[in-house]
Parts: C-alpha cells; sequence; structure tokens
C-alpha cells in the first residue's frame, strides 16, 4: 500500500507539483487513468474487505480503442495471493477473463463482471490505494494504482458508504475520534 499523505507532507510535495504541471495540458482525470497499447483503465477501485475477512473485489472501467480484442487475464500484487477474474456477465460464478472487443469499453462494477482479490497478506485500509498490476493478453501489463472503497461501496468514491464505515470504525467526517485509529485520505497519482 501507498502512504500518499506522508508522502505529501515530507517532501513530496514538490515532486508532485512538478508531476501535476506535466499533467496539466490532460485535464484533472489524468489520475485516474491508465494506458497500455491502445486500452485504457479508468478509474480502479476496490471494495475493501469487511472486517475478518481476506479478500476484496476489485473494479475500473476499460476502454478498447483498438482494432483488435484483447483480454484481461490476470491481476497481481505482493499485497495478496491471487486474483480471480470473473469475466463473463452471464455466468459470473465462472472464472473467465475480461473480454475487450475492438472499439468498446466494458464497466467492471457491483453486480457485473470483477475480479476477486484473495488471500489479502496485508490489512487494506479504507481511504488509502493499492498498487497492483493489471495484465491483458496482447497489449501486456500496467501498474495502477486502485482506490480502496468501504465494504458495502456502490461505486467508486462512494460518499455514502464512506460514511457508514467510519461511523462504525470510531470515525467522523473531521477523522479520528480520541482512540481512534488513524485514517488516512486516498490521494490520486499518474504511474506512468
Amino acid at each position: 500500500m501507498l502512504k500518499r499523505r506522508e508522502f505529501l507532507l515530507t517532501g513530496g510535495t514538490l515532486l508532485t507539483g512538478t508531476a501535476l504541471g506535466l499533467f496539466a495540458g490532460r485535464g484533472s482525470a489524468a489520475a485516474h487513468e491508465y494506458d497500455v497499447g491502445s486500452l485504457k483503465v479508468e478509474h480502479p477501485w476496490l471494495r475493501a474487505p469487511v472486517d475478518g475477512d481476506n479478500k476484496a473485489q476489485f473494479y475500473a472501467m476499460l476502454h478498447n480503442s483498438g482494432a483488435t480484442p484483447d483480454k484481461l487475464i490476470a491481476v497481481k500484487s505482493e499485497k495478496f495471493g491471487k486474483a480471480e477474474i470473473h469475466g463473463d456477465p452471464k455466468k459470473l460464478d465462472l472464472i473467465t477473463p475480461i473480454v475487450l472487443p475492438p472499439k468498446s469499453k466494458v464497466t467492471l462494477a457491483p453486480g457485473g463482471v470483477y475480479v476477486t482479490l484473495l488471500d489479502i497478506k496485508k490489512h487494506l485500509e479504507v481511504g488509502w490505494g493499492l498498487e497492483m498490476t493489471l495484465v491483458f493478453e496482447k497489449a501486456g501489463e500496467v501498474v495502477v494504482d486502485a482506490a480502496i472503497d468501504a465494504p458495502d461501496a456502490a461505486h467508486a468514491h462512494d460518499a455514502e458508504a464512506m460514511e457508514r464505515w467510519q461511523k462504525s470504525h470510531g470515525q467522523d467526517s473531521a477523522g479520528p475520534k480520541e482512540g481512534g485509529d488513524s485514517h488516512h485520505e486516498h490521494h490520486h497519482m499518474d504511474k506512468k
């Protein structure tokens, strides 16, 4: 996991400012997008495990602007043991790649296709990010930084789910209550 808040507060500000200057012409969405070949991964996020569990679900929007199909065939990170891709929207219980037809967009979302991260080796802190590598059959690999949302989040940056999670973990929107755990905000950074 990346400790962005500490990075930003201890000298990363200069580097971040430089990086933001380089990407200013691309607009504010640049921090949520990752390109590999003719594919784009947009808004990667995951639901944190429910307390006491060691699995999470990963979601994103995948765009294929190319003339040939591709497939998401693997997801890896040292923070979890393995990933199962549930890519058939009609048979979500099966483990199958996510097919990306030419000139298409496929949305990984609750109730649709998704990736399950299993055997999580370290606590995934809500509000932080998790660096992971997506492996595509033809385009190759791309490293993304997925936002870690509340376990019941319906979509990326689900404010209502975050508020419920904060209340259940002794926090309010101003931060942790006295004696509560300290949690950090998630800040996206472009990983190119």
